[in-house]
């Protein structure tokens, strides 16, 4: 069998290419022929400019060519034997790579979704399913104050999460098109540093204590230490973005608020939470999806005004360039793959 798949084959070179897919399924696979699949700006970008070579801990300088992706929807064609969470004729969502044609993990995740609901809109339940982890690591009560730090898709899902679980949103943001976004969808508490000094702002919404949560959304280090410096006493920072780039600062004044002040730096990578249910921990990656994608159905998230550019996949050298380098047009970006046929 052919697809067609997206491949960075250099940094800042994206090409749809031909490959061939093997025609045999082992247990736990689903083949799944593609509809939408959505691009993570912040994971994927840093492959396409090639930041993840600078990461600590990537000893490998030979990283391309490498297929890119993670949240793909489509219709199962067919199942391996020991598949049970989907079967043939389903529309799944999976954390599949950008390809017509894809061979599914189906036992770690190739959930259900409604065939009802417009593919762009159900999809970007996979960028949903990052921040959701920001909230399940965190301690929040209704009432809460919590602090997010930037509003690409990540931090807007992981702001209107913590609304729906009753806390009170605070945004930091500089980009206009993002602000103009996440009011769209209902978070109407935004503060561009630019204009408005976020930490005056801050202490004065919260009576000089700081924020019950402060969650780090971009994956910026000093944006770390902003936001535990706007944390108070028994809080929690949460490091939701991932720091790929090198920073050399002062962090003793970060780590001596933590210190002093008992607070709780917690990371949140979605992939630390077990895939399906087990003993000893109250959530999985499968039942927040579920839930997502139910919130998503239901509009208690909001995901329409967040699409700004829907495109055939043979566009991807001008999407991925335009996510990484013109983010006052660009905030998301969704494949659509029946444009194909």
């Amino acid at each position: 069998m052919k697809t067609n798949q997206i491949v960075f084959t250099e940094p800042h070179k994206a090409e749809l290419l031909e490959c061939e897919v093997d025609e045999i399924l082992a247990p736990h696979q689903a083949l799944v022929r593609s509809e939408y699949s959505i691009v993570s700006a912040g994971t994927e970008g840093a492959g396409f400019t090639g930041l993840i070579q600078e990461m600590p801990f990537v000893q490998n300088p030979s990283m391309y060519p490498q297929n890119t992706g993670y949240g793909h929807l489509g219709e199962v064609l067919e199942i391996g034997s020991g598949v049970t969470m989907c079967k043939q004729g389903d529309r799944v969502l999976s954390f599949s790579d950008h390809s017509s044609l894809v061979k599914a993990d189906a036992v770690r995740m190739a959930l259900p979704v409604p065939k009802g609901v417009a593919g762009e809109k159900i999809v970007f339940a996979r960028m949903a399913g990052v921040s959701i982890s920001a909230v399940r690591s965190s301690t929040v009560q209704p009432g809460d104050t919590v602090l997010i730090i930037g509003l690409g898709l990540v931090g807007n899902f992981a702001a209107q999460l913590f609304q729906l679980a009753g806390a009170e949103v605070v945004a930091s943001e500089l980009s206009a098109l993002r602000i103009e976004k996440a009011k769209a969808c209902g978070i109407n508490r935004i503060v561009n540093p630019n204009e408005t000094d976020l930490k005056e702002y801050v202490m004065d919404w919260t009576g000089g204590k700081g924020v019950h949560i402060a969650v780090e959304a971009i994956g910026i280090s000093q944006l770390i230490a902003e936001a535990v410096m706007l944390t108070r006493s028994y809080g929690e920072a949460i490091l939701l973005g991932s720091p790929r780039a090198k920073a050399v600062f002062d962090v003793t004044p970060m780590l001596l608020r933590v210190h002093l002040e008992a607070i709780r730096l917690i990371g949140s990578l979605e992939w630390k939470w077990p895939p399906h249910e087990v003993n000893r921990c109250r959530h999985n990656i499968v039942e927040n999806y579920r839930q997502i994608i139910n919130w998503i159905v239901e509009d208690k998230i909001i995901v329409e005004p967040l699409l700004t550019h829907l495109g055939s996949p043979r566009d991807c050298q001008e999407i991925y360039t335009g996510l990484t380098s013109r983010k006052d047009e660009y905030l998301s970006a969704v494949f659509d793959w029946n444009l194909l046929n």
